[in-house]
């Protein structure tokens, strides 16, 4: 009989031991537990419609929570289940769950400011756009944006093999974000460097180009040229067939960006500057991106359909003209443009 109360006393001090062990370890991960200095922030992003256990188990599997039971647990005592909205957050590992709690539903209370960024928008054109909604200064945003910007040793900057010689245009996603009003140059340029990762980081292999820097370069140019997503891989298989035959891009929208200008066909004197992003002069690629491309120029670069065409020439009209040969493509001039 002793023995059996033994027993019985033995198993209900360790089942106190566990619940008082759990108790006090979820209290520390609910309110103490604080994210170290030394961990990266981590893009997470709610979409629309998204259910809060969808919510718990995605911020469980990034590491940012230690349990999707207990994250669940805390958000039904605390009554904010409910409360978490759709949008992109900069979150830390080991944040504790009422500050994280706090993050994904402060939005709620209207206190976001969003901003949507076109594809093809040049890092000065985005730097409009933020400076005009925060207080950030254009020198700030030129140093997280410059050659030489923190974001060097991103892990995407790196694998894409950017050149030290050249900033981050081509490497901010043209997306619609939401960022907290005292959102700071570093928050802004991280996330969008984030967003355009999440956008080829599940590419496997590049056809016609040696590195993510290239394919960012070759999309940026196309992005630039043509509009629509099929003109784009049609274009898209046009410069694969220059690059490949050592042909000059003869890319006005190259020549633009070392001008500032907007023109639809460059003149003769802007075809002399020497410069290697003048892509009449020089043949291959530019050094590096004119644009940040969006993810249809991204694709199509990825993507080019395949053709014998070697010129194209946009009509007034908007509409794209393609040629197999440079007597086809002056003949295209005199009907199109003259």
């Amino acid at each position: 009989m002793m023995k059996k109360i033994i027993a019985i006393l033995f198993v209900l001090g360790l089942a106190s031991a566990i619940i008082f062990i759990t108790v006090v370890t979820q209290v520390y991960r609910f309110w103490i537990q604080d994210a170290s200095d030394q961990a990266d922030p981590i893009l997470f992003t709610i979409e629309q419609g998204t259910s809060f256990s969808t919510v718990a188990d995605e911020l469980s599997e990034q590491g940012l929570i230690a349990s999707d039971l207990w994250f669940s647990v805390y958000t039904k005592l605390d009554g904010s289940a409910k409360s978490i909205r759709a949008g992109s957050y900069q979150l830390s590992p080991g944040t504790s769950y009422s500050e994280l709690v706090d993050m994904l539903t402060e939005y709620s209370q209207g206190q976001d400011v969003s901003i949507t960024i076109p594809e093809g928008y040049s890092l000065k054109q985005i730097g409009e756009v933020v400076t005009s909604k925060f207080d950030i200064s254009q020198e700030d945003w030129d140093y997280w944006t410059g050659i030489n910007s923190p974001l060097e040793t991103h892990e995407f900057i790196i694998k894409a093999g950017k050149p030290d010689s050249v900033d981050l245009e081509g490497y901010l996603f043209p997306d619609t974000y939401r960022f907290y009003p005292d959102a700071t140059a570093g928050d802004i340029v991280t996330t969008m460097v984030d967003q355009m990762q999440a956008n080829v980081e599940e590419i496997d292999g590049i056809a016609g180009v040696k590195s993510i820097h290239e394919l960012l370069t070759l999309a940026s140019i196309i992005e630039k040229e043509v509009p629509s997503a099929d003109e784009m891989k049609v274009v898209s298989g046009i410069f694969h067939n220059r690059l490949d035959i050592g042909m000059p891009l003869q890319s006005c929208a190259t020549v633009n960006y070392v001008t500032g200008k907007d023109d639809p066909a460059v003149s003769a004197q802007d075809l002399e500057i020497d410069s290697p992003y003048n892509t009449y002069m020089y043949a291959g690629l530019t050094p590096g991106p004119i644009s940040n491309p969006g993810i249809n120029s991204i694709d199509a670069a990825l993507h080019p359909q395949s053709n014998d065409y070697l010129y194209f020439l946009a009509t007034p009209q908007g509409e794209t003209i393609y040629a197999k040969t440079f007597d086809e493509h002056v003949a295209n001039k005199t009907r199109y443009l003259y």
